[in-house]
């Protein structure tokens, strides 16, 4: 073989090498923009459900809606002063406990959902 030749093939090696780098960079783009656009859906879908969470927890904390569970499923009552036993420093007995009135049986299950 000929110096020509020798360049010619040598030429042809790197033209090669090269198209193969171009080839070899086009595909980890396609799959670094498919990775992208993966990571975008996720990103969205986890917004969606973030606005959701909050709007139910907005519901799950509204005041009326833990005042109704107080009263109807855990039986509580508001404050009175009749009610209420005020305990002085160094007293060392408590007064007798008001009679509070029973509720009516079941009604603490009553408006439960599940």
């Amino acid at each position: 073989m000929d110096g020509l030749t020798r360049i010619n093939l040598l030429l042809l090696f790197v033209v090669v090498l090269c198209a193969m780098s171009v080839v070899r960079a086009q595909y980890q783009g396609r799959r670094t923009f498919a990775a992208l656009d993966v990571a975008q859906q996720r990103a969205e879908q986890l917004q969606m459900d973030k606005d959701r969470l909050q709007v139910e927890y907005r519901a799950m904390s509204a005041p009326g809606r833990i005042e109704r569970i107080a009263r109807t499923q855990l039986d509580m009552r508001p404050i009175t002063a009749a009610r209420t036993i005020f305990v002085h420093e160094g007293q060392t007995t408590l007064p007798p406990l008001p009679v509070v009135p029973q509720s009516q049986p079941g009604a603490a299950g009553k408006g439960a959902r599940r």
